[in-house]
């Protein structure tokens, strides 16, 4: 499973933590790869867009860390403007997930989504 958990002080993103795989292994050694795909490439693209955008568009000078089922970002080191710059596309990145939540329950159900994603937001 994948577990989001979205940093936020008030109304202000200030990162997320993303861990896991949609599936486990032996889901994966058994699944057709659509379902496995669609929910992992969707959450890397848009995390790691993210992150890029925020790093080499933005040029602000952030803390993330990027392994094999782990990508974090951590904006509460910055300038309160440095931070404001990067709400746009953490903003983006929330709506994104929302959509694609909505996205598999609609295809899926919710039982069978929550199997695969889980979105905390986490007061910081």
């Amino acid at each position: 499973m994948i577990k989001v958990i979205i940093f936020k002080q008030k109304h202000v993103s200030l990162g997320f933590k993303i861990e896991g795989h949609a599936l486990s292994r032996e889901e994966i050694e058994s699944a057709t790869g659509d379902v496995y795909d669609m929910i992992c490439n969707s959450v890397s693209v848009l995390s790691q867009s993210t992150v890029i955008g925020i790093t080499e568009v933005l040029k602000l000078p952030v803390k993330y860390e990027v392994n094999d089922g782990f990508l974090s970002l951590n904006l509460s080191s910055l300038k309160k403007d440095d931070i404001e710059r990067g709400q746009v596309l953490l903003l983006t990145f929330e709506k994104s997930l929302e959509s694609l939540m909505m996205s598999l329950e609609a295809s899926f159900g919710k039982n069978r989504r929550n199997k695969y994603i889980k979105i905390k937001f986490e007061e910081v």
